[in-house]
């Protein structure tokens, strides 16, 4: 138990722990950061994304996907992805965390906890607690820093390393697909 009053709260926790599933964390009991950013950022950020490429621009201004940023915990199972978060809690509080764990692949039993920051600093910030709490816990397979929409950008623009604010279409091959991607992300949102 957490000697502080600063805690980690989910939006739930799943019933089906072998198919794929996302749970929303946040040290805001109301979740506000996340269901802000829903559609706030991200809806428009993709948005965005998709009428660049509908014009078909060849160079994609990032905007704030440029400074959005994941640091991403791969674990075992989802009892250890709780667990991860109640270590994180115990010794790293900060001001605000929010994030998500779970999995997109069903049927793969690692499952990943993945904390969203706004910046480099706090990026670092995150991936230094988590790194900690893996050496006290011994559960973390792996912990990864990457831009947050890297799943998205990565298929057209190769390398989130190699990006900077406005970056030229490395596949222009992929964007069809990315297209339709987007189409199916903008259509649930409604």
């Amino acid at each position: 138990m957490c000697d502080s009053d600063w805690h980690i709260y989910l939006e739930g926790v799943p019933v089906a722990k072998d198919s794929g599933f996302w749970v929303s964390f946040e040290s805001d009991p109301r979740l506000k950061k996340t269901k802000e950013n829903i559609y706030g950022r991200c809806l428009p950020c993709i948005q965005d994304l998709y009428y660049q490429l509908r014009r078909g621009q060849e160079r994609i201004a990032l905007g704030r996907a440029y400074n959005c940023w994941k640091v991403t915990a791969v674990v075992n199972s989802l009892e250890d992805a709780f667990s991860l978060l109640l270590e994180f809690e115990r010794r790293h509080p900060v001001d605000h965390v929010y994030g998500k764990l779970g999995t997109g692949r069903p049927g793969v039993e690692t499952r990943v906890v993945v904390f969203h920051t706004d910046d480099i600093g706090e990026r670092d910030l995150i991936r230094k607690a988590l790194e900690q709490c893996a050496l006290n816990l011994g559960n973390v397979v792996d912990i990864q820093v990457s831009r947050a929409c890297a799943t998205l950008y990565e298929e057209i623009l190769g390398d989130w390393r190699e990006w900077s604010l406005v970056t030229h279409i490395k596949y222009p091959e992929n964007v069809g697909r990315i297209l339709k991607r987007i189409k199916k992300v903008l259509y649930w949102s409604q």
